[in-house]
């Protein structure tokens, strides 16, 4: 899995080089930089709290289709819900990964306005205990899937999205929700 989340990093950083290299007008690409809250559900929101991340994002939305390009890198955290148990101390978890998907323009012209979002990308989920003696952290990484929903208005943007993997035997799902500024 390792490899392959190289291989996809890899080819996220390719077309993201492409897309910045070719000439497109102001109205069809931002990028973005933003944060939010992380709402953990399903078998996530068995153990961890609600949480907050951070995003760089790149919108390519032409004008001349409905149809672009996001990508997206993310870190973020999330409180134990459990904390300290008979002198074991559960930490916060770290969730954190990149996308890369299609853009649907709904409303707008080029990247403003409402557009909805569909990709795959790659997460990793660290998890910490410490105890008397021991410090012992897990880091899984794992292929994932989201869509979502963004706005985009000169220097603004905000979107909401769903994130999905499979963890082991555990479904691990999480709501981002990011306001930030673009340029």
């Amino acid at each position: 899995m390792e490899r392959n989340a190289g291989t996809f990093v890899f080819a996220t950083g390719i077309l993201l080089v492409l897309i910045l290299a070719c000439p497109a007008p102001a109205e069809d690409f931002k990028l973005g930089i933003g944060g939010g809250a992380t709402f953990p559900l399903g078998d996530y929101a068995d153990a961890y709290k609600t949480g907050w991340h951070g995003t760089i994002r790149a919108l390519w939305l032409p004008s001349s289709s409905v149809v672009g390009l996001r990508a997206s890198a993310c870190y973020g955290q999330n409180a134990s819900k459990t904390g300290d148990f008979f002198g074991i101390s559960f930490k916060n978890s770290a969730l954190y990964g990149g996308d890369l998907g299609a853009a649907f323009r709904l409303t707008g012209k080029g990247a403003e306005g409402l557009y909805a979002t569909a990709g795959i990308g790659v997460r990793a989920l660290r998890q910490e205990v410490e105890g008397p003696g021991f410090r012992e952290t897990q880091t899984d990484t794992k292929l994932s899937y989201n869509g979502g929903f963004g706005y985009s208005k000169g220097w603004f943007f905000a979107e909401a999205g769903v994130v999905y993997f499979k963890l082991n035997d555990a479904n691990i799902w999480s709501i981002p929700v990011t306001v930030g500024f673009q340029f």
